[in-house]
């Protein structure tokens, strides 16, 4: 990781060298603000050396995102009183562009807004077979609008690919930075500042690649697009869903692979991708097309990070927690159907995949009382109790382990759970299945 990042520093140093040697003629000109990789009248596309397009540049949705709070209009608040005497904060801010907030409309040509499916239009969902279907549809019953404790995206966990290739996934910020063996992205979103490198040098996969959150990247032309294939991804991320659509786009295994083809047109750049996993979808998944713009002149990318303790602001339909204290008392009427509810009542076996210590087994003993749910997990301590609460598909418990606690949330449908659970700083993914 040392020498990557002694190659981005080389090539930042570098650019920079240019921009020197080659700065601004006159004073004029050096008080334009600069567009960093505009063609030269929006519609020719850069080309490098070579002759391949160039998609070096700084792109951020501007027909959407653009300028600073102080180009506020009328009307389009950053703080919002409400009538209780409560008060909103848009951490946005007014060009945000929330839903009655921010620009009232896009420009001309700009993507289209759908809610869920912000980045792209008609959003088409993953063909999943039936078993993952019923799991990915109970997480979207159990949400409120369009966000569901369980997206990782909650946790600071990174984006993914295919979900955070085009602009990362929510910030819509991204520097490109090419040159004929590298193309190197680098997104301006949470969990943090985060790059992706795609090699154009002719190199294989790698026979013994770790899978991780963005998998290994290289790329070749046909024509003017470039074509990325991606692989070694793991399965802790999702496919969209929440603040990027689709609705179902959800879980995915580490069989995943993905294909991408990106294009520039001017100053717009075009996103598409076609997802294979043979394990969770029936057939390949082609994603819609989505599109972005280089950003407007003198803007620029800057670090952006992810606060985990956002996930405690998440509500149900009641406007209660979704993970709400044991003290908490609920309020009237707020009452989940039972028919809603999955029995959850038996002996479960769990498997545990620790990047720590492999994988760990335990058995559950679990009883139920409406969506209250006790019972106990033997632990290599002996049975630890466990205490948790069921809204909709939706599991949260707690299992105390003497000193320690262990968080576990998760959907359940029919014999089987599916989650994570935290063990001191770390979280794994855990699968279980209903014995008895």
């Amino acid at each position: 990781m040392k020498y990557r990042f002694n190659v981005f520093a080389a090539m930042a140093m570098a650019i920079l060298a240019i921009c020197f040697v080659f700065g601004p003629a006159t004073a004029q000109d050096a008080a334009k603000p600069r567009c960093d990789g505009c063609s030269v009248d929006g519609k020719t596309t850069p080309r490098t050396a070579d002759g391949h397009p160039d998609f070096s540049g700084f792109y951020n949705l501007n027909a959407i995102y653009h300028g600073d709070p102080k180009e506020e209009k009328p009307g389009q608040h950053v703080v919002n009183r409400n009538a209780d005497g409560s008060v909103f904060f848009d951490y946005g801010g007014a060009n945000q562009g929330g839903d009655g907030e921010g620009p009232a409309k896009p420009a001309a040509g700009a993507p289209k807004r759908e809610g869920r499916d912000i980045t792209c239009a008609d959003c088409n969902n993953p063909p999943y077979k039936p078993e993952y279907l019923a799991k990915v549809k109970a997480i979207v019953d159990a949400e409120n609008g369009n966000a569901s404790p369980l997206d990782p995206q909650y946790d600071c966990k990174p984006y993914g690919v295919p979900r955070g290739s085009l602009r990362g996934a929510g910030g819509y910020a991204m520097q490109i930075v090419q040159n004929k063996d590298v193309v190197a992205f680098l997104y301006e979103d949470r969990p943090g500042p985060y790059f992706r490198i795609v090699y154009l040098d002719g190199r294989p996969h790698p026979d013994d690649l770790d899978a991780s959150y963005y998998g290994h990247s290289i790329g070749h032309w046909d024509g003017d697009t470039l074509v990325v294939d991606v692989t070694g991804l793991n399965d802790e991320t999702w496919l969209g869903s929440g603040t990027v659509g689709p609705k179902y786009g959800m879980m995915h295994s580490d069989q995943m692979h993905v294909i991408e083809r990106w294009t520039r047109n001017g100053d717009t750049v075009t996103y598409q991708a076609t997802v294979e996993d043979p394990v969770m979808f029936t057939k390949p998944w082609v994603m819609s097309p989505r599109t972005t713009t280089i950003a407007a002149p003198g803007d620029y990318i800057r670090p952006q990070m992810c606060i985990i303790f956002d996930k405690e602001h998440l509500v149900k339909g009641d406007q209660t927690p979704y993970q709400p204290s044991k003290d908490a008392a609920k309020p009237e009427g707020s009452a989940t159907s039972a028919n809603s509810i999955p029995m959850m009542s038996g002996t479960w076996t769990i498997t545990i995949h620790s990047t720590v210590d492999g994988l760990l087994s335990q058995q559950w003993s679990i009883k139920q009382d409406g969506n209250k749910v006790t019972g106990t997990a033997k632990t290599k301590n002996g049975d630890a109790p466990l205490e948790g609460t069921l809204e909709g598909a939706v599991f949260n418990a707690m299992i105390t382990d003497g000193s320690a606690k262990y968080q576990v949330k998760g959907t359940v449908v029919d014999n089987d759970l599916d989650g994570t659970i935290r063990m001191g700083k770390n979280e794994f993914l855990l699968a279980a299945k209903r014995s008895q």
